[in-house]
């Protein structure tokens, strides 16, 4: 089969999708999901066959390819909208307002801009995926859609920018054409890619859009966040690997064998990791708790792509695709949790395992995976990622990163006991179990965490591909193990050892007779605190707020707010000079007048 008629597969029908959806009421979701399936099969039966597809539109060339990193991209991407979809079959709200025709647009902009081989099309698809995640948005809350389509505006303008310059001095829109760009230029060019795509990966201080775009019970959000901010990792990627090209970032000069741009991203990634890891502590909205998780665990993402060694890089991939799994799952999760209670706040729930036992099994999975467990697969790409900057001897990317992760086991404790463990409370009693579709959404998720948590080296095959292309070293691996210069990690011995160890921990459990206590029955530390109930889901991590009480003052949305408030203060009062009086208006034209005139008579 040719890249043309995948083409169509990959977008035309998705579009067709969103048409037909549109006029099938409830049952919308349904033939959506079906309609999102054919991508995903037919994206893993083509792991290996790459071809290019060119045609001409309105006297303009718009050149497409499949190739091993828009192929690893679109399946990770396939994987997550269609779990959101089948997720979304039951859900009364997503049957209304186009929901499953806004999510297959979305779909196929995504696919458009990763199929892309010319700036054209890629800003032409990007525009379509951002226009369709605005409206979603939208349909859930009006500020937060308006927050979005600021940042978007921001992001395109900056594409668009970018791709003015290339075309400037290239008279080509083809990626291939980028090597014709000067390299004086890329001193504007690189920033200005970053940022562009930076903003949909929610790197900071570009991320104020996605806490509150996350902030929705929609099953969308799994795909926002799962799924869709890896194009502007995807985006990122190509600007250092293939846009730029290893020479013309090594004009920036090195530092430790690391170009300064690819230093400066891991510095920026690894702030991204700590400040979003800080934030999330400290949410009792279980959505902007994963919100700014999110933002967190892609931190990690770009300091891979910015160390730039084939083990960093590998890291950077392989966590990207554990992030849109993992991810995906625990926000159908807490989706999952509102549809059932209709609450949002970690401090009003609490023992929902106790009723969705098979929704906290994919969440408790998906937490591992997170927080980096020893038997999960997130464990092995974060380690990745450690290994290389520990090899570079970085000492302020390093640290940033393992406090992150020991963040991440924090506010991981506060969804697992505040949420489903615990007492169970007296309004949630009558809670149930979700319906199969929506946990079949979550565990079509789980299945390749887990075996890649056991067995690396199928997804190694996939990331060495890309790798080659690229023109880097490959990875030393085996099936369920890696080699490093530092190290490496073998998932049989850990899986074995854990289970183990998992079975002893059991019978000392069953052992032992279990003592029944209230749930603010508090010891921390050896801290006694008599102004304040301490709990899991309420107030738990306290102390540690009143530390950073300091910190957290300095607030980027605040500094936004101010900046938006000065420039709508402004705005007023140039709203006054409309007074709607005909010789007003006659008035400004002979003042504009006369300072034309005489600027030009001093000119002259």
């Amino acid at each position: 089969m040719d890249l043309q008629t995948l083409f169509g597969i990959f977008i035309v029908l998705p579009v067709l999708g969103a048409f037909l959806s549109y006029s099938l009421g409830k049952r919308a979701s349904i033939v959506a999901t079906a309609f999102s399936a054919v991508p995903l099969i037919f994206t893993y039966l083509r792991m290996g066959d790459w071809s290019q597809y060119t045609f001409t539109a309105l006297g303009i060339n718009m050149s497409f390819e499949l190739n091993p990193l828009n192929w690893f991209f679109i399946l990770m991407t396939s994987l997550t909208s269609f779990s959101a979809l089948l997720f979304s079959i039951s859900s009364v709200k997503e049957r209304q307002n186009g929901f499953a025709s806004l999510m297959l647009f979305a779909v196929a902009g995504a696919n458009g801009v990763l199929l892309a081989r010319d700036f054209l099309s890629l800003f032409v698809f990007w525009e379509i995926m951002s226009w369709s995640i605005f409206l979603l948005v939208m349909r859930a809350s009006g500020e937060s859609a308006r927050i979005y389509m600021i940042f978007g505006a921001i992001s395109a303008y900056f594409i668009l920018f970018g791709i003015g310059i290339v075309y400037h001095y290239t008279g080509s829109f083809l990626y291939s054409a980028v090597g014709g760009v000067p390299a004086y230029a890329w001193k504007y060019l690189l920033p200005i890619f970053i940022v562009g795509f930076g903003v949909k990966m929610a790197m900071m201080p570009l991320h104020i859009w996605a806490p509150h775009a996350y902030s929705s019970e929609q099953s969308f959000v799994a795909y926002l966040s799962g799924g869709l901010s890896k194009l502007g990792a995807y985006g990122i990627f190509l600007t250092f690997y293939s846009f730029a090209t290893v020479g013309v970032l090594a004009g920036f000069g090195t530092f430790r064998t690391v170009t300064i741009p690819g230093y400066a991203l891991a510095l920026v990634g690894a702030f991204t990791a700590f400040i979003g890891t800080m934030l999330a502590i400290f949410q009792d909205d279980l959505r902007k708790l994963l919100a700014y998780s999110s933002i967190a665990q892609l931190g990690y993402v770009l300091v891979g792509f910015g160390l730039g060694t084939p083990l960093a890089v590998g890291g950077a991939l392989f966590h990207a695709f554990n992030h849109a799994l993992f991810k995906a799952v625990l926000f159908l999760g807490s989706a999952a949790v509102i549809y059932r209670t209709g609450e949002y706040r970690i401090s009003e729930l609490g023992g929902i395992a106790y009723r969705m036992p098979f929704t906290f099994m994919a969440v408790l999975i998906s937490i591992f995976a997170l927080a980096g467990i020893p038997i999960t697969s997130g464990f092995i790409s974060k380690w990745m990622i450690y290994e290389a900057a520990i090899s570079l001897k970085f000492v302020i990317v390093t640290p940033l990163m393992l406090i992150a992760s020991v963040g991440a086991f924090l506010y991981s404790f506060r969804i697992l006991y505040g949420v489903f463990l615990g007492q169970l409370h007296r309004r949630h009693e009558h809670i149930k179990e979700l319906p199969p579709h929506m946990l079949a959404a979550m565990y079509i998720l789980i299945v390749p965490m887990m075996v890649f948590a056991v067995a690396p080296g199928l997804i190694f095959d996939w990331i060495n591909s890309i790798l080659v292309y690229y023109g880097m070293n490959g990875l030393t691996y085996t099936t369920f193990s890696y080699q490093s210069s530092v190290g490496g990690a073998n998932m049989l011995v850990f899986f074995v050892a854990f289970m183990a160890a998992f079975m002893v921990a059991m019978g000392l459990f069953m052992m032992k007779k279990a003592r029944t206590v209230d749930q603010y029955d508090n010891y921390l530390g050896g801290e006694v605190r008599t102004d304040v109930e301490l709990h899991a889901a309420h107030n738990f991590y306290k102390p540690l707020r009143e530390v950073w009480e300091p910190l957290l003052k300095y607030s980027t949305e605040r500094f936004y707010t101010r900046v938006a408030r000065f420039f709508a203060g402004g705005f007023e009062e140039i709203k006054k000079v409309y007074t709607g009086n005909p010789q007003d208006y006659a008035a400004y034209a002979a003042m504009a007048f006369i300072v034309f005139f005489l600027i030009g008579w001093w000119l002259l």
